[in-house]
């Protein structure tokens, strides 16, 4: 199913990572401890540039050098392969002093800064990552300008990227598999974990593209409002001109569920829209009750942080913006531009389509 855009399907093409140098990605988190003097501690942490490589990987090697157990290697969030990233790791060595980690050396990182530190590096740890991407082959320049302005005023639908459901959508497919008992194989935590998430991002997905589709982009009764900058949300009881100028001004956000197996958080009507969508797919949804997950919200729109265009040719740009750690680049770019030789690029090709 092609989720809904919200500005209607782009109108020119371009071609994006072209090459690792394309697509670069900086995460946002600062060292809990900076001073040289006050670094102590039996968590090492490490400044890793990557390029061609998952993160899971580099993980792996860093244990390799450590002499432990890939267990005992932390990152704060998953990096794109396909692309140049920073981003920090840790490892857990009690009792000694940084490893000469300049002697770790490999084709695809390098680690950049090592500095001890009191504790270890959890997953969602940094605030957000940094984006600077160049798009090339841009057919129509009034055209991607036009678009780029309306993504920075309204924002794009805050979908997962394909990259969380796997190749041609396996991890979803696994995940009905496991849900109905039909895996053979035992899965481990990570796996359990990939599965799950695919899982509730593919739900998700769903229910952001009907509310765009049925043009449902205002709060109503019932809806789950997130505070920005935060994860707290209420629930919606009267719309009126406070409540309105707020979402104006992105104060507070429209959300869609996570699902899991506590009580709905929205409402009304729109609980009852939301569940409708979900219970499309019956398997997923019994499957998410069944493993006992926390009910969870998440922003319908995605907003830029400090965006900036630079043309570097007539048909090359640069692109430069912040988005929140959870948020994929991949979702404005889907906005912004159709891609050259995907398939919707080419279905879509000889026809001037206004989308949802």
């Amino acid at each position: 199913m092609t989720e809904a855009y919200l500005h209607g399907i782009p109108l020119c093409h371009g071609q994006f990572k072209a090459s690792a140098e394309d697509f670069q990605v900086t995460e946002l988190l600062e060292l809990p401890v900076t001073e040289a003097s006050q670094q102590v501690g039996e968590h090492q942490w490490l400044w890793v540039k990557k390029t061609g490589a998952n993160t899971a990987f580099v993980a792996g090697q860093i244990a390799k050098f450590a002499g432990v157990k890939e267990r005992d290697v932390s990152f704060s969030g998953l990096k794109d392969r396909h692309a140049i990233t920073f981003q920090w790791f840790s490892v857990q060595l009690p009792g000694q002093a940084l490893l000469p980690w300049n002697t770790l050396e490999h084709p695809e990182f390098e680690v950049l800064q090592a500095a001890l530190q009191p504790k270890k590096l959890k997953i969602g740890t940094h605030r957000a990552n940094h984006f600077v991407l160049k798009i090339r082959q841009i057919d129509d320049a009034a055209a991607f300008e036009k678009r780029w302005q309306q993504i920075i005023e309204t924002g794009v639908p805050n979908y997962f990227g394909a990259q969380r459901f796997g190749h041609n959508g396996q991890n979803i497919e696994q995940a009905k598999r496991w849900f109905g008992g039909q895996l053979k194989r035992r899965l481990n935590r990570n796996q359990m974990g990939l599965y799950l998430s695919a899982a509730r991002s593919f739900l998700f997905n769903q229910v952001v593209s009907e509310r765009i589709t049925q043009q449902r982009l205002t709060p109503e009764v019932g809806d789950a409002v997130m505070l920005r900058g935060s994860q707290s949300f209420f629930v919606v009881e009267a719309v009126d001109a406070s409540l309105l100028e707020r979402y104006s001004q992105g104060d507070i956000m429209l959300t869609a569920p996570l699902p899991g197996s506590d009580k709905w958080a929205s409402s009304g009507a729109i609980a009852e829209f939301e569940q409708a969508i979900c219970q499309q797919h019956q398997d997923l949804i019994s499957g998410l009750v069944k493993q006992r997950l926390d009910h969870a919200r998440r922003p319908l729109l995605l907003k830029l942080q400090t965006p900036q265009l630079r043309w570097l040719a007539e048909d090359c740009a640069e692109l430069e913006f912040t988005l929140p750690r959870g948020a994929f680049a991949t979702s404005v770019l889907r906005e912004l531009v159709l891609e050259l030789n995907n398939d919707l690029s080419n279905d879509l090709n000889s026809e001037s389509i206004q989308g949802n």
